[in-house]
């Protein structure tokens, strides 16, 4: 399994997963809660991740609705990357299959052709 699809925020270019926690549960200086927000502006996927964790009731438990939220994400990525894995690979025998007989049906046409 690939490691950065254990973290929902590791795609980001601004919080990680652990300073927005911290930033939620109130756990960060002035200067850091600034910078944040700071980053929280410029970035409309933070902005909804933190606007999706604040309605969680119980700070407490920002932790473990994070880790379950990684676990739902990761089994979905899983899940589409293996359905769009199917047609791609069925896609290479069928064109070549139907080149080959392209081909066959040209030389069977070109022969019977030159002997008439």
């Amino acid at each position: 399994m690939n490691k950065d699809l254990l973290d929902i925020l590791s795609e980001s270019d601004g919080i990680d997963q652990q300073k927005l926690l911290e930033y939620l549960q109130g756990n960060v200086s002035e200067e850091e809660r600034h910078e944040i927000e700071k980053l929280l502006i410029d970035s409309d996927f933070d902005s909804d991740a933190l606007e999706g964790l604040e309605s969680v009731k119980d700070r407490t438990r920002l932790p473990v609705v994070m880790n379950e939220l990684n676990r739902q994400l990761v089994k979905k990525l899983s899940k589409r990357r293996k359905k769009n894995k199917k047609p791609i690979n069925l896609m290479i025998p069928v064109v070549t299959t139907i080149i080959i007989l392209l081909l066959i049906l040209m030389f069977y046409l070109y022969i019977r052709s030159r002997g008439h």
